[in-house]
């Protein structure tokens, strides 16, 4: 299974059924079949699906298939099966960056707001960013992103990836990731063009 270490468990990944994309977490993997979970009931039909897995080393398309669901209170488990026709892009849209710029993560559940978190992004890409937070992010029906970066302003809505916790000044702090999920292509190549520079 090694060469399958992209399919570790809290991996994000990005079911697209339809033209739609949906993005949830690997939950668990073995030979044969991967089981994946939304924090929200998701009904998805079971048919072939085309997914992408988010890992450190860049990105994994597939093929896979929807076999089955279940339900656990709010949380929808599907199992999938293991994925063929695997191909890994390091595309240069996901350079990532370790750009500090002001941004404010918008909180909603049930349709209303919860909490607005504005801080200063630890690094971003095109498809997402990270910052460090005090607090773990609590349940949530969805996330937008209001990014400011080089005299822009960039809104989109957002999926948690991770928030992980680490110590900092003798006490622990969050480091939380999200990735973007109906930012447009024209302000991906502006996220990569400011990372591009901030790279040179």
């Amino acid at each position: 299974m090694d060469k399958y270490s992209f399919l570790k468990p809290s991996n994000k990944l990005e079911i697209i059924v339809d033209n739609k994309s949906y993005f949830c977490t690997i939950y668990y993997v073995d030979n044969e079949k991967i089981t994946v979970f939304f924090d929200q009931q998701t009904d998805l039909p079971e048919k072939e699906i085309q997914i992408n897995i988010y890992a450190e080393d860049g990105i994994y398309s597939a093929t896979s298939r929807i076999l089955s669901s279940n339900y656990l209170n709010e949380t929808t488990f599907y199992m999938l099966s293991f994925p063929s026709n695997i191909k890994h892009s390091q595309r240069r849209e996901y350079l990532r960056a370790d750009i500090e710029t002001d941004f404010a993560l918008i909180v909603n559940f049930d349709g209303q707001e919860v909490n607005k978190i504005i801080s200063t992004t630890k690094n971003i890409c095109a498809k997402g960013l990270a910052f460090i937070a005090d607090k773990q992010l609590g349940p949530y029906s969805s996330l937008q992103v209001d990014l400011f970066l080089a005299g822009k302003e960039i809104k989109t809505d957002a999926e948690l990836v991770y928030s992980t916790p680490i110590r900092m000044d003798n006490t622990f702090k969050f480091l939380t990731a999200v990735t973007f999920t109906t930012i447009s292509k024209e302000e991906m190549n502006f996220i990569t063009l400011q990372c591009m520079k901030f790279k040179e």
